[in-house]
């Protein structure tokens, strides 16, 4: 039984007229009474009467012409459902990304995706970068924002942008006088840092390591907290500039740190050889307008944007 077998009959069972339904599909009547044929045969009876004057709907007619007038909507309905994805009219985009991003980063991207495609639905795990690999491994986002997996063997990575460890302190410590800071001088003073299974912290370690053990006087999971606690005046912390859009609050300041400048890279997170939907890839393009972002205006050096991929 194919489809357009299925409205012959309805057009011939609305005008009872061979010649009048087959002008109505644009077929030949010969070609339109071949097409009502093949349909009872692939249904095994005869749909209607036929004598040289009139045509009328058999029992089994009757019976399939609700039958038949539900196929017709389903199908049209699944036609104008698969025309709305193709032209990203509706769809889902489900990604994972680590809380400094989905805070301040993303939700720019986000907002214009949104006015742009309002049937789109965009759905956010804000977690922690062990988090953000297994979901994407796990097929429950299209991808992910993060640092660079260990392994790679079923993930693929794209860098997007590359951010320095600056250091946050209160506004009136007496290292806020100098222009820049070295890891030396922060190390003078306690320190509030990120708990051991974040990125942040992993990263902040391989800066650390062969110099002076720090003064850990903290250690948080959330972003929030660190601002917290330096505010209250426990310590000073060294955070990427990317996180200072979350950090940053009255009462506080961040100076860029050298001796050795530190850096982090970011990017795409998704399964290899993975084909995305269009509104997952549509989504993707606003990231392009992310250096615009008045968000990241003020950051200057201590960010750099990778060039953007030519296809995800």
């Amino acid at each position: 039984m194919q489809m357009r077998q299925v409205r012959a009959f309805l057009e011939l069972s609305e005008t009872l007229s061979f010649s009048e339904a087959s002008s109505r599909v644009g077929l030949s009547q010969p070609a339109f009474s071949l097409s009502i044929q093949k349909l009872e045969e692939a249904l095994g009876t005869r749909l209607f009467d036929r004598t040289s004057r009139t045509v009328s709907l058999t029992r089994e007619g009757e019976a399939f012409l609700p039958l038949a007038r539900r196929l017709a909507a389903t199908w049209d309905e699944t036609v104008e459902e698969m025309a709305d994805l193709v032209a990203v009219r509706r769809g889902r985009v489900a990604l994972a990304a680590l809380p400094s991003l989905a805070a301040r980063i993303l939700p720019d991207a986000v907002a214009r995706f949104a006015a742009s495609h309002p049937d789109v639905s965009i759905r956010i795990a804000d977690v922690l970068h062990g988090t953000v690999v297994d979901l994407v491994l796990a097929g429950r986002v299209d991808y992910g924002f993060s640092v660079e997996p260990e392994s790679q063997d079923e993930l693929s990575f794209t860098p997007l942008v590359s951010d320095r460890f600056v250091a946050v302190l209160r506004d009136d410590d007496s290292l806020a006088g100098r222009a820049r800071l070295t890891w030396n001088d922060l190390l003078s003073e306690p320190l509030i840092s990120m708990t051991g299974i974040t990125s942040v912290r992993r990263r902040l370690d391989a800066a650390l390591a062969g110099r002076k053990a720090p003064r850990l006087v903290g250690e948080v999971n959330q972003l929030a907290t660190v601002s917290g606690l330096v505010l209250a005046g426990l310590g000073v912390s060294a955070l990427p500039a990317l996180c200072l859009p979350v950090v940053m609050r009255p009462g506080l300041t961040w100076r860029p740190l050298d001796e050795p400048v530190a850096e982090r890279t970011l990017g795409l997170v998704h399964r290899r050889k993975q084909s995305f939907s269009l509104a997952a890839r549509a989504f993707l393009s606003e990231l392009r307008s992310l250096p615009d972002s008045p968000m990241l205006s003020g950051l200057g050096d201590e960010i750099r944007f990778e060039p953007f991929p030519g296809s995800a």
